[in-house]
């Protein structure tokens, strides 16, 4: 039994916290310039600044995850958060990654609290929509109500500007035109760099670019020696350090002797100014003798058209006359020997050449000399041998070796004396070519050539440093062949769409069809190939399936190994394979055969506003049997053209971020078409308000900039306006108003818009800022409620409390109504009361036995922060009752979404029965004795009882002396005995000792006063004791002081126990008329003061008595009648 209520208890638990733990989170982006104005068009490089506002229209939030998604190709320049309220907590924590995701948390967001977060942005430098995602999240275990208004999501346009950046290069030491005194000598340059733009724009990076001018007068070596930044402008910041590689460059035509790559951002009119110091040294050697001038300039790199040059005036540097080069002639010749008329007549002819190089320079030059087959394709040959036949001059054929490649030969480097020749003959023999189905004469082109080894050794006759000699062939044999075709069609979508820039298809998928025949005499195998061609501008092709749908004529579908399915190849990759067959797969392909395959591809174009044109290409190639005869029926190409890209933006906001209840105000969505568009064509708008808001009038569209056509009538169905945008050039900005309600109810609600393309018309290469989500907050009070305890067992009641909370800086407020529905299990068992009014005033509505609970026209007055009553409820029924927003109903000026709380009633197992037992000992003694009652409270039933108040109260006949107790305490002056339990047959006794001071109200009740558990047996919850008074001091209501010896006297008996006494009697009017002290029970009924005095009877009637006893803490008082 325990372990089934245990298990019970904490099922109960799960489902109570899942029901307690909420809150409603929203979150608005807004886009502003550096102004802190709307935007929804920046430049490109301009700063501007997301705004991000965090709201919690529910329960106190600790530790929700802020993160926004950024364009990547922006630059977050700051962030920071700003602008608590309510007792938000800054967020904390933040943290960027590479991929511009911003994240952060918030420590602490109470009940209708904001944050803001600041996020300082630099526009790309490159035009578009851009788009940014924000969101809110509670903790894992806190449940947000309303996740729609957890997300926003705005777009702004990237636009163009103009870049004018300017650079100016100097030469300062030496002078210009004053030449360097001697190698090794530092000149100084001077280069500054303006961006003269309308905005800030970083500069890659600037190169010195140096040429040897003229090139004959030689070559000198560069080396840079250090750069500095001696001064920046408006806002341009020097590097931090500059790189100087320790690089020697060789400056000849267009040289780059040094680039700096560290990017600089340039405000608007900013500068910088650089010093570079370059050593020259001598260099190769000069054909003409006379000065170097080295032409240098600067070039700039940045990523955009420059308005102005990107290259600076150019520099002058003179150097000085390097030495004079060698000057030599070497020569080359090749002569065919044999055959004699340079055509072979058979394949077993040998050919025998004879070369000759001479040195007709005047000194001895290091060479090499080589002779090659340049028409190895035509046919290869064997070398036979290669033979130095003589030399001239002073060397010798030994100092000449000859290494035999193949297809070529060359000698090792020698020296070659001035005047000298050598002569070497080669023998070789062409190699008989296998058939071909195209027999034709081939001419073999044979070419020998020399290399002079050292640089500074220049040849005045470079035509006659090489000599070309040809050979005819015969033609190869004749044999049969086999003729691969293959085409390839588009077959879905279906012709014409896609054919032709006329008819561009939308971008999706494209089915292709590929037919591969042999339509040749020869059986042989096949190779196939289907590959990425080409394309308009840069484009993505991406295979999703290929299949072998067919074959016929004795071929059959086979493997295919290659397949890249998912692969995404465009003109940069190194493979552009799409799927191949290849020789391993081993596809046969008897003569008539043929072989259909079916290929699914999609395609993702570069963006351009013209028709896009991409290139799919199919090749086969025959091997393993008759070769193919007809090549120019290998390869088939299929172009297939998609629609021109757009780049549609929409960005929706309030008109104010924060609205009271029942106001008018406006949704306002902008949709820009970016410049780097084409037109867009019928694009569908629509937007959908949130249930809560009502249109109040007509949506209007106006045209901001640009050229474009507005919608001309909306659609309204419900909360969705749609429309149709019949077109929007580049560059072009709509409005979209629509006057909009606010509800009666406070929280935050969101508007949703967007606005996608024609498929048949545009393609959208940014689909990302076609959607927009903003959030507006309704600003009313805030209702909590809370059920104490949440936990109950049937039949016990729980206090439901209900809490109004005012809006921020409380002002008065007035016509707040709701009605809060029960469940049908619960029922109120009291009436509703105000816990703490605070000036709050308003009509209460449910009374005891309803299910709801309401209250309407509540009033709260100015400066009251909340206001809040409470009613009783009770349950018989066993079940988890959670009651939340959609519990509630005409509500009028609150938030209620936010309102939850949930009672658990369960079943009681206890089986408790508490016993009240009371004696008192004496049973019967005298007035001013001391007594003593017992309680014995002892737990009859078969589980422990707990929390145990017993109510023992002396009456008034008694004053409390002290008490002892068994178990638990005694409170003298609540009257409360508190036992914490008592566990099955247990008992506890409370002894309370007090004085009998009266002879009336001795009647001494005890009684169980609450018990955590239900008692089962309500008849023994109570016991009295009542002490018996003798006669002492019983004072008669009457006497008849007659003379007949019976009743003639006031007796009071055992008076004379108590000789300090005083006794006085009053007449009806208060006045006195008799007193004793040590009275003797001798009053007869005659006065012995008063007015007037007598010593007769008083008249027949009630008089009254105080008779005061020392030690007595009370009088005893009462009356007496007199009569005769």
């Amino acid at each position: 039994m325990l372990k089934h209520l245990l298990f019970y208890l904490l099922c109960c638990c799960l489902v109570i916290q899942s029901y307690s733990q909420t809150t409603d989170l929203a979150v608005i982006v807004e886009a502003q310039n550096t102004n802190n104005a709307d935007v929804s068009q920046v430049h490109i490089y301009q700063e501007f600044q997301y705004i991000v506002t965090i709201i919690n229209s529910g329960n106190l939030v600790e530790n929700a995850t802020f993160s926004q998604i950024i364009n990547p190709s922006s630059t977050v320049a700051s962030y920071v958060s700003q602008t608590s309220n309510g007792g938000a907590s800054d967020v904390a924590n933040f943290a960027l990654t590479t991929g511009n995701i911003l994240t952060g948390t918030i420590a602490s967001l109470p009940t209708n609290s904001s944050v803001e977060v600041k996020i300082i942005v630099i526009a790309p430098t490159v035009v578009g929509g851009i788009a940014t995602d924000v969101t809110i999240f509670p903790p894992n275990s806190i449940n947000d109500i309303d996740p729609s208004n957890n997300q926003s999501i705005i777009s702004i346009d990237v636009v163009d500007a103009d870049i004018d950046f300017t650079v100016v290069h100097n030469q300062i030491t030496p002078s210009p035109g004053v030449p360097i005194t001697e190698w090794g000598d530092t000149v100084t340059y001077r280069t500054t760099i303006t961006n003269n733009s309308i905005i800030g724009f970083p500069l890659n990076d600037f190169t010195l670019i140096a040429s040897s001018i003229p090139i004959q007068n030689g070559e000198p070596l560069a080396q840079i020696q250090s750069v500095e930044c001696i001064s920046a402008t408006n806002g341009v910041v020097c590097p931090d350090s500059i790189d100087v590689p320790n690089i020697t460059s060789l400056v000849n035509s267009g040289v780059e002797i040094y680039r700096l790559n560290s990017p600089i951002v340039f405000p608007i009119n900013g500068s910088i100014t650089f010093e570079i110091n370059c050593k020259y040294l001598e260099g190769i050697c000069a054909e003409e003798a006379d000065v170097i001038n080295v032409e240098n300039y600067i070039e700039l790199e940045l990523d955009h058209v420059n308005i102005s040059s990107n290259e600076s005036n150019s520099v002058d540097t003179l150097l000085l006359a390097p030495e004079i080069c060698l000057f030599t002639d070497i020569a080359i010749e090749t002569s065919i020997l044999t055959p004699t008329n340079a055509a072979i007549t058979t394949w077993e002819d040998e050919v025998l050449l004879e070369t000759i190089v001479s040195n007709f320079g005047s000194f001895d030059v290091p060479i090499r000399f080589f002779i090659q087959n340049l028409s190895s394709n035509a046919g290869s040959w064997d070398l036979i041998n290669v033979t130095c036949i003589g030399v001239t001059g002073s060397f010798t054929c030994n100092d000449v070796s000859f290494s035999l490649n193949g297809q070529t030969w060359n000698t090792n480097d020698f020296s070659f004396p001035a005047g000298g020749t050598i002569t070497v003959q080669t023998r070789l023999k062409y190699l008989e070519p296998t058939c071909t189905p195209t027999p034709q004469n081939y001419t073999s082109q044979i070419r020998s050539a020399i290399n002079i080894i050292p640089l500074e050794v220049i040849d005045i006759d470079y035509s006659n440093n090489y000599d070309d000699d040809y050979i005819t062939l015969l033609p190869a044999d004749e044999c049969p062949y086999s003729d691969l075709s293959v085409i390839k069609t588009q077959i879905n979508p279906q012709i014409p769409l896609g054919s032709s820039d006329q008819n561009p298809m939308p971008w999706e998928d494209v089915t292709y069809e590929i037919i591969a025949t042999n339509i040749g005499d020869e059986d042989t195998f096949m190779a196939l190939a289907d590959r990425y061609l080409a394309a308009s501008i840069g484009s993505i092709g991406v295979l999703r399936s290929v299949e072998c749908i067919s074959a016929s004529g004795g071929a059959s579908c086979g493997s295919i190994a290659i397949q890249n399915i998912d692969l995404e190849i465009n003109e940069s990759s190194s493979d552009f394979v799409f799927w191949e067959i290849t020789q391993e797969d081993a596809w046969y392909m008897p003569s008539g055969a043929s072989v259909t395959f079916r290929t699914v591809h999609s395609w993702i174009p570069d963006c351009d506003n013209e028709p896009i044109e991409v290139v799919n290409n199919v090749n086969v190639e025959a091997y393993g049997g008759g070769v193919d005869g007809n090549p120019t029926n290998n390869g088939f190409s299929v172009s297939t053209y998609f629609t021109p890209c757009v780049d549609l933006i929409i960005q929706t906001l309030p008109s104010s971020p924060t609205i009271p209840i029942n106001t008018v105000f406006d949704w306002i969505v902008d949709i820009t078409n970016s410049n780097t568009s084409s037109i867009v064509l019928d694009a569908d708008f629509s937007n959908d308000l949130n249930p809560v808001f009502s249109i109040v009038g007509t949506p209007t569209c106006q045209i901001e900039n640009g050229t474009a056509n507005c919608i001309q009538s909306f659609n309204i169905n419900g909360n969705n306006i749609s429309g149709i945008i019949p077109s929007m050039d580049a560059g072009s900005t709509l409005r979209i108003t629509i006057p909009v309600m606010s509800p009666s109810i406070g929280g935050v609600f969101n508007n949703r818009a967007e606005v996608f393309p024609s498929e048949i018309n545009n393609e959208e290469i940014t689909p990302e800022t076609n959607i927009s989500i903003s959030n507006v907050q309704v600003i009313s009070p805030i209702l909590t409620k809370t059920y104490d305890p949440e936990i109950i067992f049937t039949g016990q009641e729980s206090t439901l409390t209900f809490t109004v909370h005012n809006v921020a800086s409380n002002p008065a407020q007035s016509d707040i109504s709701f009605i809060d529905i029960l469940q049908p299990e619960l029922t109120l068992t009291s009436n509703i009361s105000w816990v703490n009014a605070n000036g709050c005033t308003g009509t209460f509505s449910g009374t005891i036995g309803d299910d709801f609970v309401g209250i309407s026209d509540l009033t709260i007055p100015e400066g009251i922060e909340s206001c809040s009553f409470s009613v009783d409820v009770t349950s018989n029924t066993i079940g988890v009752y959670p009651n939340t927003n959609s519990n509630f109903a005409s509500q009028n000026n609150i938030d209620t979404s936010q309102t939850e709380s949930t009672l658990t009633v369960i079943e009681d197992p206890s089986n408790v029965d508490i016993e009240v037992l009371k004696t008192v000992y004496p049973e019967e003694t005298s007035l001013g004795a001391t007594v003593m009652f017992t309680i014995t409270v002892t737990n009859l039933g078969t589980t422990t009882a707990t929390q145990i108040e017993i109510y023992e109260n002396l009456p008034i006949g008694y004053v409390f002396s002290s008490y002892s107790t068994t178990l638990g305490s005694y409170d003298e002056i609540s009257f409360l005995w508190n036992l914490t339990s008592l566990a099955p047959n247990q008992s506890a006794t409370l002894t309370i000792t007090a004085q009998i001071i009266s002879t009336h109200d001795l009647l001494n009740v005890a009684l169980l006063n609450t018990v955590n558990e239900i008692d089962r047996d309500e008849t023994n919850n109570e016991d009295s004791a009542e002490v018996m008074i003798n006669n002492c001091l019983e004072i008669p209501n009457g006497i008849s002081p007659n003379g007949d010896n019976f009743n003639d006297y006031l007796v009071i008996p055992c008076i004379e126990n108590y000789p300090t006494n005083v006794i006085k009697i009053f007449n009806r009017l208060g006045v006195q008329i008799y007193q004793s002290d040590n009275y003797k029970n001798n009053w007869d009924g005659k006065p012995n003061m008063g007015f007037p005095e007598t010593s007769k009877l008083l008249p027949v009637g009630t008089y009254y008595y105080i008779l005061s006893i020392k030690n007595q803490p009370k009088p005893i008082i009462g009356w007496v009648y007199l009569n005769y």
